[in-house]
């Protein structure tokens, strides 16, 4: 595991929102975790880590270092727009969650993805321990080089 990996793939999803600082902690983290998953566990003694998760530690870290806005999770699609819409503050998107009532999940995504185009794209990413939908937004002129990144460090993203 490679920390600029790490590192860069932190960077495009934080879009300038943390400095190398905080994003050299959180890929530190990640790299612990990676290291020694067992010392990293007995260290931590807060995880809600649990061996039976499809993924391993140093995702579950990776995807908590995201948590608090850069990473979106929630069962349906109108409350993972809420969160976005939270994200993003309050009268930045024209797409409201109502609008999304009696949606489809398909038709629900469209829609979001069809209100932050062109900056933004939808990047399903990893997996959800809570079979919740989980997404990133991306920059979409940096969209190619996350799904690279996300590849080389075998996580899951799909636009």
């Amino acid at each position: 595991m490679n920390q600029k990996h790490i590192n860069e793939l932190f960077e495009i999803i934080a879009d300038g929102s943390l400095d190398a600082e905080d994003i050299a902690a959180m890929s530190d983290e990640v790299l612990k975790a990676h290291t020694d998953a067992v010392a990293y566990l007995q260290a931590d003694t807060g995880s809600q880590y649990q061996e039976s998760y499809p993924l391993p530690l140093w995702e579950w870290v990776l995807l908590e270092q995201l948590e608090g806005g850069l990473i979106f999770h929630a069962p349906q699609v109108d409350a993972l727009y809420a969160q976005i819409v939270d994200a993003f503050g309050d009268d930045e998107l024209d797409l409201t969650v109502a609008d999304l009532a009696g949606l489809n999940a398909d038709a629900a995504l469209a829609k979001v993805q069809e209100e932050l185009a062109p900056t933004y794209s939808v990047v399903d990413f990893s997996q959800s321990v809570a079979r919740e939908k989980q997404v990133v937004l991306v920059r979409t002129a940096k969209l190619a080089r996350f799904l690279e990144l996300s590849a080389v460090l075998g996580i899951h993203a799909a636009a």
